[in-house]
């Protein structure tokens, strides 16, 4: 699910770094992803986008998520890399929060791309969950 993310997210950080013009976007009334990605809101500390932070959260869970198996490959303990996987998925599920909150009450667009890692966020929570809770090894 990071991997999906992670290949969403670039298109975006691509559209807010100017490198592309426009996103394809679909042709519903209430989408515009170039509104939304370009928002003010979208570049939330210091005028850096948020598809940065969102793109280094996806490429660090990958990062974790191969590590962890590794370490259960080998026969180690993962209980520190659950932790921050942990963390990691907890925090980008309170960013996904926060940002379908400012495209709902703020923005008054939606965003095809944002609402699918939205909802890639969030669908990350349960198998996060479940590692926390098992025992490590």
């Amino acid at each position: 699910m990071a991997g999906a993310a992670l290949a969403v997210g670039v298109p975006v950080t691509l559209r807010q770094l100017d490198v592309i013009e426009r996103l394809p976007d679909v042709p519903w009334r209430g989408f515009d992803a170039n509104k939304v990605t370009t928002s003010p809101e979208a570049y939330p500390i210091g005028g850096i986008p948020d598809g940065i932070a969102a793109c280094l959260l996806y490429t660090t869970e990958i990062g974790l998520v191969l590590s962890r198996r590794r370490q259960r490959r080998l026969g180690r303990s993962t209980k520190w890399i659950d932790r921050l996987l942990g963390v990691c998925v907890g925090g980008g599920a309170i960013g996904a929060a926060f940002y379908a909150y400012q495209m709902a009450a703020i923005e008054k667009k939606a965003c095809v791309y944002c609402l699918s890692n939205i909802a890639l966020n969030f669908a990350m929570v349960p198998f996060a969950w479940r590692l926390l809770r098992q025992r490590s090894r």
